[in-house]
């Protein structure tokens, strides 16, 4: 039996049993609830800006600390887009709060924010003026303090305004004793209608069950499937919680938990983002010097050490992949993945990809095949960033495939699509890992090299795109990749042939 049944089986005896006994009360008690409900629902409305408020002081700190690691002008922008987010949010609770308590709680929050984006600016001139340590220390302390003195001051804030809430419901408790008081004084001229409100209140009753079993399954139903996603790493918007039962404090705990992990997830990004950010100029330093060292600059080399700076020169490649992966990765995760849209043929962009990889393929005894349509395939996008996907897809269609074997990337389109296919013959995917593979640092066979970012770059890649990547595979048989690109409209594509001649 579903637990909704018995749920609603169990309360339907319960309420048949009370409902003789408390019938006389419904009608009195139903009037008199309607007034707080306003007052209630205005009082949980500003907490939640006040929440929202906090979240956003502390986001907003962090795309400053990043705007000021990396340089980056997109996180300068989207810091500014939450600083005045919050300067709107700071400027609506003034119209929405009503005791002096939460009013002074609001004003130290505000002096607070307006210390800090003062303190910002101070940094980001230290910045301009090659002042970095200082800049960072400036923003780091001081900005943290102020960011926290902002969160204490809404923390402050939302307590009182629950206070408020608190002595809301006390004055609705109140006005419900005083209107029990009237029902008595009504019971003896409600006596013919006895009948009636039984009847009613017991329907009522057992909607009411039926609503409340639905709703407890509906959302511990939810809450399985968040699990899971949470499981598989897929996870992102919090639980909605419309109750204050046992059931919603879990969702509430289970949404403290999620967020956890994302700070997790998000500080381990920032790690990985700054650490190659740090590597990417000295490796670049040693492939140079490793390419004036192999074209004489330092003086005659041997043939051993032309073989030793070829070794130096692989590894340096491998690790900028690595690096500019990374880097791509972290970017993608904050939005900030740029594209340099433009017209271009999607046939040649991947027909280029493909020619980068055919020493390699010949090295490992592989076949290397391209199809694509007779006719020009055109495409308004990142060449670029297309020409990166296809390398993606088809270095992992040789790393995988064993000597003999075929890897084919193909060509095809539709009005509205265009389709990007790399099949190998190689050694598949188990059935268990195929939702697994786009996730980053996920591999489905450990120990044939990659670092598990490849197919992560590329979802990402595809997705600021507007497209989607897809994977099909049969272990020991081999695995198909498909990209689907959106193509603009056949008038637009004409407009852009004649743009680019």
């Amino acid at each position: 039996m579903r637990l909704a049944v018995k749920i609603f089986l169990a309360n339907s005896v319960v309420i048949l049993v009370l409902l003789a006994v408390a019938a006389w009360t419904i009608f009195s008690v139903t009037r008199l609830s309607g007034p707080q409900r306003p007052i209630t629902v205005r009082t949980a409305d500003t907490v939640g800006l006040e929440v929202a408020t906090r979240e956003a002081a502390i986001k907003v700190h962090r795309l400053e600390m990043r705007n000021l690691v990396f340089a980056d002008t997109e996180y300068g922008a989207a810091a500014e887009a939450e600083r005045t987010r919050i300067a709107d949010s700071l400027g609506r609770l003034r119209t929405m709060l009503q005791s002096d308590d939460e009013h002074a709680r609001l004003e130290e929050a505000i002096r607070g924010f307006a210390e800090y984006r003062t303190v910002v600016e101070r940094a980001r001139q230290l910045r301009k003026g090659n002042a970095r340590k200082q800049a960072d220390a400036l923003l780091a302390r001081k900005g943290g303090a102020l960011i926290e003195r902002v969160d204490v001051a809404l923390a402050g804030l939302s307590k009182a305004t629950q206070d408020a809430l608190d002595r809301t419901q006390l004055e609705a408790t109140a006005a419900l004793g005083h209107a029990r008081s009237v029902v008595d004084a009504l019971r003896a001229r409600t006596l013919t209608a006895v009948p009636i409100v039984l009847l009613t209140a017991l329907l009522a009753a057992v909607a009411g069950t039926a609503i409340i079993s639905i709703r407890m399954t509906r959302s511990l139903r939810r809450l399985s499937e968040a699990t899971t996603a949470v499981a598989e790493g897929q996870f992102r918007e919090p639980l909605a919680i419309d109750s204050k039962d046992e059931i919603g404090a879990l969702a509430q705990s289970f949404n403290t938990m999620a967020e956890r992990l994302r700070e997790i997830d998000e500080m381990k990004e920032q790690f990985y983002a700054t650490m190659s950010h740090e590597l990417r100029s000295p490796v670049m330093s040693m492939r140079e010097a490793a390419r004036l060292i192999h074209e004489g600059a330092a003086g005659p080399i041997t043939e051993k050490q032309e073989r030793l700076l070829a070794i130096i020169d692989r590894g340096g490649d491998r690790l900028l992949r690595l690096v500019n992966d990374v880097l791509d990765l972290s970017r993608a995760n904050a939005g900030l993945l740029s594209i340099e849209r433009q017209w271009f043929d999607l046939g040649a962009t991947v027909a280029r990809a493909v020619e980068e990889l055919r020493f390699q393929a010949t090295e490992r005894q592989l076949n290397l095949r391209l199809e694509q349509p007779p006719v020009p395939v055109r495409m308004y996008g990142d060449p670029d960033r297309i020409v990166q996907i296809v390398i993606n897809l088809v270095a992992n269609g040789l790393r995988f495939t064993a000597a003999g074997g075929t890897v084919t990337a193909r060509v095809s389109a539709t009005d509205a699509e265009a389709l990007i296919e790399v099949e190998d013959t190689g050694v598949g995917i188990r059935a268990d890992l195929v939702p697994l593979v786009f996730e980053p640092f996920r591999q489905a066979h450990r120990g044939r090299g990659g670092t598990g970012l490849g197919l992560a770059v590329v979802r990402a890649m595809v997705e600021a795109h507007g497209g989607r990547v897809t994977v099909e595979s049969q272990e020991g048989k081999g695995s198909r990749f498909t990209v689907v690109l959106p193509r603009p409209p056949v008038e637009a594509q004409a407009t852009g042939d004649q743009s680019t001649r």
